[in-house]
C-alpha cells in the first residue's frame, strides 16, 4: 500500500513542461549570467561558473528537444537548469568580493613597489656619487700612482 502511494506521489510531481516552466528557467539563468558578469568586472575568476551556466543551458537545449517526446524529463532538466542557475547566481557575491580584494591586493603591491623604486632613485641621486668614490677607492687602494714615462 505503501509503495502504490509513493508511487502514485512520484507521477503526481512529475508534470509537463509548460512555457512558465521554460520562461522560469530562463529568468533564472538570465540573472545568473548578470551576476556572473559582475563577478567577472569585480576581478573574480568566473571560469567555474561560466561552466555552470554553460550546463543550465545545455539542459534548457535539452528540455526543448524532448518536451515533445518526453515532458516528464524536460521538466525535470528544466528543474535542474534552475537550480544551477540559483547556485551560480548564490556563488557570484563571495567570487566577486574575492576579486576585489585580489584587486586591492594587486594595486597595494604595485604602489608599495613604486614607493620603493622612487626611494631608492633618491637615495642613488643623492649619495651615488659619494659610493662610487669611496668602492672606487676600496678597489684601487692598493695601487701606486705615478709618472707614465718613467
Amino acid at each position: 500500500m505503501v509503495l502504490v502511494e509513493c508511487l502514485l506521489m512520484s507521477s503526481g510531481s512529475a508534470h509537463a513542461a509548460s512555457p512558465t516552466d521554460f520562461s522560469s528557467a530562463t529568468k533564472s539563468i538570465d540573472s545568473a549570467f548578470v551576476a556572473t558578469c559582475g563577478a567577472g568586472q569585480s576581478g573574480g575568476n568566473v571560469s567555474q561558473l561560466v561552466a555552470r551556466l554553460n550546463i543550465a543551458l545545455s539542459l534548457v537545449s535539452e528540455a526543448q528537444a524532448e518536451n515533445g517526446t518526453n515532458p516528464a524529463k524536460a521538466a525535470i532538466d528544466l528543474q535542474n537548469a534552475t537550480q544551477i542557475a540559483e547556485s551560480v547566481a548564490a556563488s557570484s557575491p563571495s567570487i566577486s568580493q574575492l576579486g576585489s580584494e585580489s584587486r586591492q591586493a594587486t594595486v597595494a603591491t604595485s604602489e608599495e613597489t613604486a614607493l620603493a623604486i622612487v626611494i631608492a632613485a633618491a637615495l642613488i641621486y643623492i649619495f651615488g656619487d659619494r659610493v662610487y668614490r669611496r668602492l672606487w677607492l676600496f678597489v684601487y687602494r692598493g695601487f701606486l700612482v705615478g709618472p707614465s714615462n718613467v
